[in-house]
């Protein structure tokens, strides 16, 4: 659902004090997806489902990368180049300076009338900005250098980067949860630091060997919780 929030206008240019913004607290993921699909027509299978899901996968990235402009029902999807040159004939090469490929996906009208009209949402209260958000996970070598390879033993630091991840370690309800493939969750007991954007914990030394998810649950208000959960997994290795 989305939750919307009054904000005080910080723009030079406002005609009003206050706007509205929003957050999104739920989010269907891939393989809830898939089973909505198959809940959706029960002639349609898991495989199926996966299957076609794969080779659309495959298939759009396919023809973007090669400069069309993919048509899927409810939206287009092409690549854009952007950047600066100080001469008209240097030519474009992504990669170097600010020359970049950026991907656009626009929604047909209808489809965006649809998702528009009759949208659940509620109304969140002020300060809704609070809500904790991963946006980065990284390792740490012996010389303390950030490291984006996530290959973890018991007992290394997992840094998390992001907004608004500060929670009270001794609430157990609260905190680093490592979430494996079965949906099992572990709470993290051991913390290097907790901060508003920098959180460093100890991986957990019962934790199996594996692929996690991280998750971190806030409690930003009296009798609220609130979570978010980065897709990006982890490998947790043996000693």
């Amino acid at each position: 659902m989305i939750a919307i929030t009054a904000y005080k206008n910080q723009l030079s240019t406002r005609k009003k004090d206050y706007c509205f913004r929003s957050v999104i607290d739920q989010e269907l993921s891939y393989e809830q997806l898939i089973q909505e699909i198959i809940g959706y027509n029960s002639t349609i299978t898991e495989a199926d489902a996966r299957a076609v899901l794969s080779v659309l996968n495959d298939r759009v990235k396919h023809f973007v990368k090669l400069g069309y402009n993919v048509e899927l029902p409810f939206a287009f999807i092409h690549l854009k180049a952007n950047g600066t040159t100080s001469k008209l004939n240097e030519g474009f090469t992504p990669g170097t300076g600010d020359h970049r490929f950026e991907t656009v996906c626009t929604f047909k009208e209808e489809a965006a009338k649809e998702m528009e009209n009759s949208t659940a949402y509620r109304i969140a209260g002020i300060g809704w900005s609070i809500l904790p958000k991963i946006t980065e996970l990284l390792s740490i070598s012996n010389q303390g250098a950030e490291k984006t390879e996530l290959d973890f033993v018991s007992h290394d630091v997992l840094r998390i980067k992001g907004k608004h991840l500060n929670f009270d370690a001794a609430e157990e309800k609260q905190g680093i949860f490592f979430i494996d493939q079965e949906g099992n969750e572990t709470r993290a007991t051991r913390y290097n630091s907790i901060g508003c954007s920098i959180t460093e914990v100890f991986i957990p030394k019962n934790l199996e060997s594996g692929i996690y998810k991280i998750k971190i649950v806030t409690s930003p208000r009296k009798d609220s919780l609130e979570e978010s959960t980065f897709s990006t997994p982890i490998k947790v290795l043996q000693d």
